[in-house]
C-alpha cells in the first residue's frame, strides 16, 4: 500500500500557471483524502528565505528558492533540477524514502534526480520514480515553431526525453499523447500507462436565461490551435455568419514572426478585430472567469494542435458552457460519442460541430450537458482514478532494479572491428596510465591522489614519452628507486600524447582502464563509484564525472552523458580521465596519432560510442583539471579547433553524414562548437548576432570596440571552459568578429 508521495511540480495552488497546477490539485486532494501522506515539492522566486514548509493534515508543501552558485554552472533549468534532487535527498536523509516520487514531464526537472539514482548515489539509488505527462517542452516548442535546436531549450528536450525513457513508470493521461509521444525514434519503446487526470466537478450551475458567446479560453499560442480557429471563423464570416470570437487567455510569444501573438493576429486579422467580431480580453482572474463562463458563454472551441488532456474543457463543461473539441485534445477520448469533436485539419467538421451547437435547443443542451458530466465522473472520478493509479504503483514497486542504462538513442556502425582477446586481463584491477612529459614534481601530486583512492584494486602505470628536461628525468629516477609497485615505461621517441596512452594500455593488466594527465588529480571515491556502476550495467563502458579547474583557474565544467547526435557538435564528458573496460579501449578506442594536437581523447569517445560501447557521466565533481600556461589546452586557438574537427568529420564521414541535419541546424543555433561550454546556457554571444544586437561581419579592424554589456559578461566566464583559449586570443578573436 502507498503511504508516503512525493510529488515534484513546478506549479501549485494559489500560484496557477495552467494545467500543471491544476492537475496537482486535484490529485492531492484524491490522495490525501484516501490517507496517502503526501509532500509536494516545488520552487518558489516569492520566497523571504530559502525554504517555505506548510502542513495541513496529509499534506506537506515544501517551497524552496531556486537559485545558488550551481546556476552559474548548469544554467537556469538544469540548476532547477539539480535542485530538486537537493532538496529531495535532504528530505530522505531526515525521514527515509518515500514509497514513490512522482514528478511531471515538463521541463525535465526530475532529470538529475534519476541521473543520481542510475549513477548509483545514496540516497536516490533506491527511488522509485514515477513521470507523468502533461505535454513535455519538446512537443511544444515543436508545434510553436520554436528554435529546436537553440540552447538551452534542445539540452531541456532532450532531459525530457530521457526522464520518459529512464522513469520507473510513465503515465499519460491520453491514448492520443502516448501516440505522439512514440512517434519519436527515442520514446518508440517506451511502456506507458493511460490513467486518466483526476477531477472532481464541484456542484455544476446550468443558468436558465440564454447564453450566447463563442469563447476561446488558453493561451494565445501556436500550438493551441489560435490561427487555424480564426482562418476558420474568417470563413464563416465570409458566408455571413455574425457571431464573434472571444479570446481569453494570457499571450506568448511567436517565434517565426518575432512578436508577440496577440501583436501579430491584431495586424493580420485587423478588420476582424475594427470590426467586432474578434475580441481580445487577456487573461481574466479564476473567478471573473468562472462567472463569465456561467454566464454569458454558451460554447468555447478548444482547437489546440496537439494537447495532452485539458482542463479548459472540464471547466467549460463544469460551467454549463459547451465545448467543441479537436480531435487532437486527449480529453476528446473521455467525451465519447455524442461529444462535439471536429478534424482539425477539416473546415467542414469544424462547420457542422459548431452549427450543431448553435442551432440545438435548451432541451438539446441541457441532455448534452448531463452526457458531459456523467463522462467526466466515469473517466475521471477520484474513485476511479486512485484505484487505477494505486494499482499500477504497486506493480511498478516490484519491478526488478533495471540492469541496463536507460540510454536516449542508439547507433550501430556497419564497420567491423576485430577484437584483442586482452589475455593479461586482471578481473577487477584497475589500471591507471599517466603520460608524462617534462611535468616534473607535479607528477607527485598526481600520484598522491590516486592513492588515496579508495578502490584497493588498483596498479599505476607511468609512460615517459621521452622526456627531455632533467628535472623530470630526476623524478622519473626517484620513483624507480623508491617505488616498486609504479610500472615505469621509457619510449625512445617523443611521439605524443595518444601514443603514449596506447603504449600504456598495451602494457596494462586491468580489467578496467584510466587515463590521467601527469597533473590531473581525482577524488578519493571517483574510482570506486566508475567501477561499481561498470559492474552493475552490462551495456555501460566508459564512466566520466563532473570537472573542476584549479590553479591557472577557477570553475567547473558540467558534464553530460554522451549521446549523438550533440557529441559529434560539441564533446560532452571528461573524455580525458574517464574510467573505461580497458577490452573495449583496446578493440575500438584507441587514440589516434594524427589528433597531434588534441582532442584524441574525444576521438576515442566517438569511435567508442559508435561501436555500441555507451559511455555515463556522474553527475558529481570527482575531477581535478590542473590549468597550465603551458598545457596544451591553453595553446588552443579558433583555427586549433577547425583543424581538429576538420580530421574529425574526416575519421568519421558516416556517423557526420547520418547527423548531418541535426548538426547543421545545431551550429546555425549556437555558433561554432568551440564556443560552446555548457549547452544548458543560452548561447549568448550568438544570439546576440542573431537579434542583430551584435554584427557578425568580420573586419580586419583589431581595434574594434566590444560592447561593455558583453565584456562585462566575459569577465564573469574568463578563464571558465566556455572559450578555451586564452584571454588574450579570445579577445582578439572577438575583435574580429563583434563590430
Amino acid at each position: 500500500m502507498i503511504k508516503r508521495y512525493f510529488l515534484l511540480t513546478t506549479e501549485y495552488p494559489p500560484f496557477y500557471g495552467g494545467g500543471i497546477a491544476t492537475y496537482c490539485r486535484h490529485t492531492v486532494k484524491m490522495l490525501t483524502e484516501r490517507g496517502v501522506e503526501v509532500t509536494v515539492i516545488l520552487p518558489d522566486e516569492g520566497l523571504e528565505g530559502s525554504l517555505s514548509l506548510e502542513e495541513r493534515g496529509n499534506l506537506r508543501v515544501f517551497r524552496f528558492k531556486p537559485g545558488g552558485e550551481l546556476y552559474n554552472y548548469l544554467g537556469w533549468l538544469l540548476g532547477l533540477s539539480y535542485q530538486f534532487s537537493e532538496v529531495v535527498k535532504k528530505l530522505i536523509e531526515k525521514e527515509g524514502l518515500p514509497d514513490v516520487i512522482e514528478a511531471q514531464d515538463y521541463l525535465g526537472i526530475s532529470y538529475y534526480l534519476l541521473q543520481r539514482k542510475y549513477a548509483l548515489e545514496s540516497p536516490f539509488k533506491d527511488l522509485k520514480v514515477i513521470i507523468t505527462l502533461h505535454t513535455p517542452k519538446f512537443i511544444c516548442d515543436l508545434y510553436d515553431e520554436a528554435p529546436l535546436y537553440k540552447f538551452p531549450e534542445y539540452t531541456v528536450g532532450e532531459a525530457e526525453k530521457w526522464c520518459i525513457k529512464a522513469g520507473d513508470g510513465v503515465i499519460s493521461p491520453s491514448e492520443y499523447l502516448k501516440r505522439e509521444l512514440q512517434r519519436f525514434p527515442e520514446l518508440k519503446d517506451v511502456e506507458i500507462e493511460v490513467i486518466r487526470n483526476p477531477y472532481q466537478i464541484e456542484g455544476s450551475n446550468f443558468p436558465t436565461e440564454d447564453k450566447r458567446e463563442l469563447l476561446f479560453v488558453g493561451r494565445l499560442e501556436k500550438i493551441k490551435g489560435i490561427i487555424e480557429l480564426i482562418e476558420y471563423m474568417r470563413n464563416l464570416w465570409q458566408e455571413g455568419w455574425e457571431i464573434p470570437l472571444y479570446l481569453i487567455g494570457g499571450d506568448t510569444w511567436f517565434y517565426t514572426k518575432g512578436r508577440w501573438m496577440s501583436e501579430w493576429l491584431k495586424e493580420k486579422y485587423g478588420y476582424y478585430f475594427k470590426e467586432g467580431f474578434l475580441i481580445y480580453e487577456g487573461k481574466l482572474p479564476s473567478e471573473e472567469l468562472k462567472k463569465r463562463l456561467c454566464e454569458r458563454a454558451k460554447m468555447g472551441v478548444v482547437p489546440s494542435l496537439v494537447e495532452s488532456f485539458n482542463y479548459v474543457t472540464l471547466e467549460l463543461i463544469e460551467n454549463g458552457v459547451i465545448p467543441i473539441v479537436s480531435d487532437r485534445v486527449g480529453i476528446s477520448e473521455i467525451l465519447g460519442e455524442k461529444g462535439l469533436i471536429f478534424m482539425l485539419d477539416n473546415f467542414n467538421s469544424f462547420r457542422e460541430k459548431l452549427l450543431f451547437a448553435i442551432k440545438a435547443g435548451d432541451g438539446e443542451l441541457k441532455e448534452l450537458r448531463e452526457y458531459y458530466l456523467k463522462q467526466v465522473e466515469a473517466f475521471c472520478g477520484y474513485p476511479t482514478v486512485f484505484e487505477s493509479k494505486m494499482r499500477y504503483l504497486e506493480n511498478v514497486l516490484y519491478k526488478e532494479k533495471k540492469k541496463i542504462y536507460p540510454f536516449l538513442r542508439e547507433y550501430r556502425t556497419n564497420e567491423v572491428s576485430k577484437e584483442n582477446q586482452a589475455d593479461n586481463e586482471e578481473k577487477g584491477l584497475l589500471s591507471i596510465v599517466i603520460p608524462y612529459y617534462n611535468l616534473g614534481e607535479l607528477l607527485f601530486e598526481t600520484l598522491k591522489s590516486v592513492e588515496e583512492s579508495t578502490y584497493p584494486q588498483k596498479e599505476i602505470i607511468v609512460v615517459n614519452d621521452a622526456s627531455t628536461d632533467p628535472k623530470s628525468l630526476e623524478v622519473l629516477k626517484e620513483l624507480e628507486e623508491s617505488r616498486k609497485d609504479i610500472k615505469i615505461i621509457h619510449k625512445e621517441r617523443n611521439e605524443g600524447l595518444a601514443l603514449a596512452r596506447n603504449t600504456g594500455a598495451f602494457f596494462a593488466k586491468g580489467e578496467y582502464i584510466c587515463f590521467l594527465d601527469a597533473d590531473d588529480l581525482v577524488e578519493k571515491d571517483y574510482f570506486e563509484k566508475a567501477i561499481e556502476i561498470l559492474k552493475t550495467y552490462e551495456n555501460v563502458s566508459f564512466v566520466g564525472c563532473w570537472l573542476e579547474y584549479f590553479e591557472g583557474s577557477q570553475g567547473f565544467w558540467i558534464t553530460f552523458n554522451p549521446e549523438f547526435p550533440y557529441i559529434l557538435f560539441h564533446n560532452s564528458i571528461n573524455s580525458q580521465g574517464c574510467v573505461i573496460r580497458k577490452r573495449d579501449f583496446l578493440n575500438f578506442g584507441l587514440n589516434d596519432p594524427r589528433m597531434k594536437y588534441g582532442m584524441e581523447d574525444y576521438d576515442m569517445v566517438i569511435n567508442l560510442l559508435k561501436h555500441g560501447k555507451r559511455g555515463v557521466v556522474i553527475p558529481r565533481v570527482l575531477f581535478k583539471y590542473r590549468v597550465r600556461k603551458d598545457s596544451m589546452l591553453r595553446q588552443f586557438n579558433p583555427y586549433t579547433y577547425l583543424y581538429l574537427y576538420k580530421l574529425l568529420t574526416e575519421r568519421h564521414k558516416e556517423l557526420y553524414a547520418c547527423y548531418g541535419s541535426e548538426l547543421f541546424n545545431l551550429q546555425n543555433a549556437n555558433g561554432p562548437a568551440f564556443m560552446i561550454d555548457n549547452p544548458g546556457w543560452e548561447s549568448f554571444l550568438w544570439w546576440k548576432v542573431l537579434r542583430g544586437e551584435v554584427s557578425a561581419r568580420v573586419s580586419s579592424v583589431e581595434e574594434i570596440v566590444i560592447p561593455q554589456e558583453l565584456k562585462e559578461f566575459l569577465k564573469k566566464l574568463w578563464g571558465k571552459r566556455w572559450f578555451r583559449v586564452s584571454a588574450k586570443m579570445g579577445m582578439r578573436f572577438l575583435k574580429k568578429i563583434l563590430k
